[in-house]
């Protein structure tokens, strides 16, 4: 049974159609990845979901004891002066109302109030868990939040955190339904993974947009691919999706190769003979076949997804440099009176080199960044870049440099090489969604997000042969991240950046520098050997507390016992819910295998008549064999797709029950 039902659903957007008159049905288990380039409708598709936004034609309806998990647009005024455990807490109900009804119907005596409250205790228990306060303070932890950070206001939390806290109020609300939009932004490292494990244990539903690889890999059961105004549904995870699409892209450019090598060969005839008596009739026969097949090859010509643009770009060659773009020696930087970041650091930056800086929120990545580009003032060390280098420096706040009353096409010719080419210019804007149609509005037009990619932009333009990048895939969607995954690894510069994209860690980064209070650890096997070190550091740090934190160390200890319990009791709510959800299907496998069978044996038979040349003196017995040998292939080549579509969503159920620590 569905928990959401979507029918003819259809939305346009200024004019233009994002999506037009699909139906899905979301099942119970379902992860469902909503994908697709900027602007074609995936954060209005969740809006719809949620009700906050209408669609044009179609509707949604939802089973009637569906609890929708949705994030609020803005925090009211009152949220603001609460503190973040109170600010997710007021999302469950008071069991402090419950205990005082249960206190009351015991001293009455009430038996049959209190088997009726026996009954909404359970309730509530499986909607909320047996612990709701444990839940909310696992919630935050899982999330970055500190034990002091639960009692700050969100007032004094940065607009990140403050995401954070609300994502947090969703995720212990008892929803069925989550409708997440980049839940992973405002996310480190550490909280992304601890986010997938969760949402891989929920045993509702989830519908998301993400734009992180890895994120969506780990996470989704389906994909729904949005663009060119259609919806593509599949089963499995993002890379099978990309895979599927691109053997069946591959099967259509064969099939239109072949309609047009056939219209090819039979227009030759056609040019050769339609003026010879004898052939004119064969020859407008054929311009007949040939004005079908035209329409056929137009079907054909149209990919399954119509991808907004087609992304080819190469890196203009840097201007060289010096064979140590980077040297720091003895470098500190504390905030005030805190204490340090790191104390002392030292280390080289070669030719060539491409280094990604890693370590938790607040050690300090981004402030080294600034500290080499001259933002900040360390306490102590020195910085030396290499002469005849060219930097290109890439950070959230570099919008603020653009020039507001001047035209995109201004700044960038502005911020960019001189020599650059017409061509490159155009490579590199459609690169970064900024198409002909942003080249003549003044900057001040642009949103912040569209404001950064122009700046990242100039980049490719600026013939850098030092980039230094702070999170530079931020407001790039999937298509135009891969295009900038493949022009880093072409580019044959020197690469320092930060990133939490562990898609672009992994393809990019050839080394990993781990930003120590003390030193920078370098890992020479990139992202890989990084994960690994950090993790098992991880676990020894829960296994080596000293006693000075045994009270904290016990807290945790109960938290995670108390999460624990709560994960296993999602999991075992998933299990039951894939069991459910597997044995129906499996028993439809089964029929229509039988189905299947029954078509090939009935086929085979009349084949085997259809062999017997005496059945064609009898026109009509043939002709009516003829017809039901047709029916018949088309019935097992239907069958034989429907099996083969049931196998896949059965193998990805029980993968999925056994991720799950099924049987």
């Amino acid at each position: 049974m569905s928990r959401v039902s979507i029918q003819s659903l259809s939305k346009s957007f200024g004019g233009r159609d994002l999506f037009e008159a699909f139906s899905l049905e979301i099942t119970p288990g379902m992860r469902l990845a909503v994908s697709g380039p900027n602007g074609c409708g995936k954060s209005t598709f969740i809006k719809i979901l949620a009700g906050i936004e209408g669609a044009d034609t179609g509707k949604v309806n939802m089973a009637k004891d569906v609890r929708l998990g949705y994030s609020m647009q803005e925090l009211a005024p009152q949220d603001l002066k609460r503190t973040v455990l109170n600010f997710v807490l007021d999302v469950l109900p008071s069991w402090q109302e419950f205990w005082d009804k249960w206190d009351r119907a015991t001293e009455a005596g009430d038996q049959n109030a209190l088997n009726a409250l026996s009954l909404e205790q359970a309730a509530l228990e499986h909607t909320y868990g047996y612990n709701p306060e444990h839940k909310a303070k696992a919630v935050l932890s899982g999330l970055g939040f500190s034990e002091e950070k639960w009692n700050s206001t969100l007032e004094a939390l940065s607009g990140g955190w403050r995401e954070r806290a609300k994502l947090a109020r969703i995720l212990v609300a008892g929803a069925d339904v989550l409708l997440l939009d980049e839940p992973t932004n405002h996310l480190d490292l550490e909280a992304v993974e601890w986010l997938e494990d969760y949402l891989r244990s929920f045993a509702g539903v989830i519908v998301f947009v993400a734009h992180d690889r890895v994120f969506l890999d780990r996470v989704a059961t389906h994909v729904l691919f949005l663009g060119g105004n259609r919806a593509v549904l599949r089963p499995g995870t993002f890379s099978q999706f990309l895979s599927w699409y691109a053997e069946t892209e591959e099967q259509r450019k064969r099939e239109e190769r072949r309609i047009a090598g056939e219209i090819g060969r039979k227009m030759d005839f056609v040019r050769r003979f339609q003026y010879k008596a004898t052939k004119a009739r064969q020859a407008n026969s054929l311009k007949k076949q040939v004005a079908k097949m035209e329409k056929e090859l137009e079907g054909v010509k149209n990919p399954l997804i119509k991808k907004q643009r087609e992304l080819s770009f190469r890196w203009p060659e840097p201007a060289r440099g010096n064979k140590t773009p980077l040297a720091v020696l003895n470098l500190s930087l504390s905030y005030g009176n805190g204490p340090r970041l790191w104390n002392d650091i030292s280390f080289n930056v070669y030719d060539g080199q491409k280094i990604a800086l890693a370590g938790p929120n607040g050690c300090g990545k981004s402030s080294l960044l600034k500290c080499i580009m001259g933002q900040l003032q360390p306490d102590t060390g020195r910085i030396e870049i290499g002469t005849n280098m060219v930097i290109g420096y890439y950070s959230q706040h570099q919008a603020d440099t653009l020039q507001l009353d001047k035209s995109v096409i201004f700044e960038i010719h502005r911020l960019s090489d001189p020599r650059t080419s017409e061509e490159e210019l155009r490579s590199v804007l459609g690169l970064f969604m900024l198409g002909e149609e942003f080249w003549e509005r003044r900057v001040s037009e642009l949103s912040g997000g569209e404001k950064n990619r122009l700046i990242l932009a100039t980049l490719f333009l600026k013939r850098a042969n030092f980039l230094i990048l702070d999170e530079p895939t931020n407001h790039l969607d999937l298509e135009s991240r891969e295009a900038l995954i493949q022009a880093l690894q072409d580019y044959t510069g020197t690469i320092l950046m930060v990133a939490h994209d562990r898609h672009l860690l992994s393809e990019v980064a050839e080394q990993v520098w781990w930003l120590r209070p003390d030193r920078v650890q370098v890992f020479l096997d990139g992202y890989q050997g990084y994960d690994r070190a950090r993790k098992d550091e991880a676990q020894l740090g829960q296994n080596g507390d000293s006693e000075a934190d045994d009270e904290k160390k016990s807290a945790r200890a109960s938290l995670s016992r108390a999460e624990q319990k709560e994960l296993k009791r999602r999991q075992a709510e998933a299990r039951n819910v894939i069991y459910r959800e597997l044995k129906p299907k499996k028993a439809a496998y089964t029929k229509l295998e039988e189905e299947f069978e029954a078509v090939l044996e009935e086929q085979g038979d009349v084949e085997q008549e259809l062999a017997d040349p005496s059945v064609y003196a009898d026109v009509p017995r043939s002709t009516d064999l003829m017809k039901r040998f047709k029916e018949l292939q088309d019935l097992s080549e239907k069958k034989m797709v429907e099996l083969e579509e049931l196998e896949a969503e059965i193998q990805e159920l029980e993968a999925r029950r056994e991720e799950l620590g099924g049987a």
